[in-house]
């Protein structure tokens, strides 16, 4: 079970090839894992299958522009979305803004410059730098290097996994609405539709079991919630 951090998933929603091919790659360069689409359409087919830690969108796109398909996006993947655009209307900057979006780079793209705030973006996404470890048991959370420990091993998570585990392990023992996760993870209050939280939760689950750690566990709690604990198996004496 000994693994290396997975390195962060970007998605680039760019429909200029040539520049898409040079973000492509100077990222992977960097060591992130890279996949892009020339439309939003594609990226909104795809949520059953990606999970990502960022998304790069142009704005000027073909079929759905960036703008309009802000909501859809930010509710499949809850997760930093920069926009790129050639408009250097301040009008528009502040429309992309007010939407929800992170951050906002004009072009011609200065690809370090894209890094640099790739990198403050992610940062940000991990609300829990400075925390303490949080420990359960023999299963240690360290905040700071985003990495998670069961005795002598370290187990591998995502980034956006993690910050899910972070605030399930905070509260465990305690069935957790999914009004209170949403609100938590994605930022923003839960508007009653939304199922995205579900399926970051049944993946996280899924990876968990993969684990088979006897006692680690997320429990749907019908009508409630979800519990999350670690209770390991006592030993014998």
């Amino acid at each position: 079970m000994t693994s290396t951090k997975t390195p962060p998933q970007i998605l680039l929603i760019e429909d200029d090839l040539a520049l898409a091919e040079l973000v492509c790659t100077y990222l992977a360069q960097e060591g992130y894992q890279i996949i892009h689409l020339d439309n939003a359409e594609d990226a909104l087919l795809r949520q059953d299958s990606d999970e990502f830690d960022l998304i790069i969108c142009d704005v000027m796109l073909p079929g759905q522009d960036g703008f309009s398909v802000y909501p859809q996006l930010s509710a499949t993947y809850p997760c930093p979305i920069i926009y790129l655009t050639a408009l250097d209307n301040h009008q528009d900057q502040i429309r992309g803004l007010d939407l929800g979006a992170c951050d906002y780079l004009l072009k011609p793209v200065v690809p370090p410059l894209l890094l640099a705030r790739i990198r403050s973006n992610l940062r940000k996404l991990q609300a829990n730098n400075g925390r303490s470890n949080l420990k359960l048991h023999n299963l240690l959370l360290n905040p700071n290097l985003q990495q998670v420990s069961l005795g002598d091993e370290q187990l591998s998570f995502t980034t956006k996994e993690f910050a899910l585990l972070w605030i399930f392990a905070l509260h465990a023992g305690k069935v957790l609405s999914r009004e209170f996760l949403f609100e938590q993870f994605v930022g923003r209050e839960y508007d009653g539709l939304d199922r995205a939280i579900d399926l970051k939760i049944s993946r996280l689950r899924k990876r968990l079991d993969e684990l088979n750690v006897p006692g680690l566990s997320i429990t749907t709690i019908h009508g409630k919630g979800y519990l999350f604990n670690y209770l390991p198996p006592k030993r014998r004496a």
